[in-house]
C-alpha cells in the first residue's frame, strides 16, 4: 500500500505542473475556456481529497475544434493515447509515462469538447452555453497547492457524476449529497443537457442505489478518502433521498 500511495502522490506531483503549464499556455484555462470536472473538480465541493489516476477538461465546441489546438501544444513529454472527432463532440487524451524506482506510472489528462460521452450512446451529457456561464473559478488544493481554476455548477456536476456512475462516481455522488444535499432544478436541468434525460433515473435505480445498498459499501466510502467520519445512517439517508429522485418528471 505505502507504495501506491507514492505513486498516486507522484502523479498528482506531475499533474500539478501539467495543470500549471497548460493555465500559462491558455491564459487561465480562458483561452479555450476549461472548465475541470471528474475527480479533481469534487474538491471545489466537499471537504475531503481521493487520489485521481486522470486529470479531465471539458469545453463547449462552437466553429472548429479547440482540440486541434490542444493537441498541437500539449505540455512537453505528453504524447496522444487517444482522439475522437465527431459532428457535435470530440475527445482526446494525452498521456505521459513517469519512473518511480522500478515502476512505470502513467499520467493522463483528458478533453472533452461539445459532449462528455460514456461507453454506452444513452451516456452523453451536452456542454452547452449555460454550463458554461453556470461555472465558477475556485481554488483546488492539488499536491499541497491550490490551483484557480473554474469548476461547474453544483447541479451540473451532480448530473455528471450520477449519469457517469463509475464505483468512484457512486462514491463521489454520496458524499456530494451527504454534505451538500440534492441539488435543485434537477427536471428541468436533465431534459436540457441529457439527449436521453431518463437515463438520470435509470442510473439511479440500476447502479447507485443497488451498489449503495450493498454491506461492503460503507467501508469503501470511508476507505476511498480514508475518513471514519462516514456512518451507517449517513448512507441511509442519502439512499432516501435517492429514492426521491425516483420520481423526476423526465421526457
Amino acid at each position: 500500500m505505502p507504495k501506491v500511495i507514492e505513486a498516486m502522490k507522484r502523479r498528482e506531483e506531475d499533474l500539478l505542473e501539467t495543470i500549471s503549464n497548460l493555465s500559462n499556455r491558455t491564459k487561465g484555462f480562458t483561452s479555450p475556456k476549461l472548465i475541470l470536472i471528474g475527480g479533481y473538480a469534487l474538491r471545489a465541493f466537499i471537504g475531503f481529497s481521493r487520489f485521481t489516476r486522470d486529470c479531465d477538461f471539458m469545453m463547449r465546441k462552437k466553429n472548429g475544434w479547440n482540440l486541434n489546438w490542444l493537441k498541437a501544444d500539449l505540455p512537453e513529454s505528453y504524447s496522444v493515447e487517444d482522439e475522437e472527432r465527431h459532428e457535435n463532440y470530440g475527445f482526446m487524451r494525452g498521456v505521459k509515462l513517469l519512473q518511480q524506482n522500478k515502476v512505470r506510472i502513467k499520467v493522463s489528462i483528458d478533453f472533452m469538447e461539445g459532449e462528455i460521452r460514456g461507453r454506452a450512446t444513452e451516456e452523453a451529457i451536452l456542454i452547452d452555453k449555460q454550463m458554461i456561464d453556470d461555472s465558477k473559478v475556485v481554488s483546488i488544493p492539488i499536491a499541497g497547492e491550490s490551483i484557480a481554476i473554474s469548476v461547474p455548477s453544483y447541479l451540473d456536476y451532480f448530473i455528471m457524476k450520477v449519469v457517469s456512475s463509475r464505483p468512484s462516481d457512486i462514491r463521489d455522488t454520496v458524499s456530494l449529497i451527504h454534505e451538500n444535499g440534492v441539488p435543485s432544478g434537477l427536471t428541468d436541468r436533465v431534459n436540457q443537457i441529457l439527449p436521453y434525460p431518463r437515463i438520470f433515473k435509470a442510473k439511479i435505480e440500476q447502479r447507485l442505489i443497488p451498489e449503495i445498498r450493498k454491506a461492503t459499501f460503507l467501508n469503501s466510502w470511508k476507505g476511498i478518502f480514508a475518513t471514519t467520519s462516514y456512518h451507517e445512517q449517513d448512507k441511509e439517508k442519502v439512499i432516501n433521498q435517492l429514492e426521491k429522485l425516483c420520481h423526476l418528471e423526465l421526457v
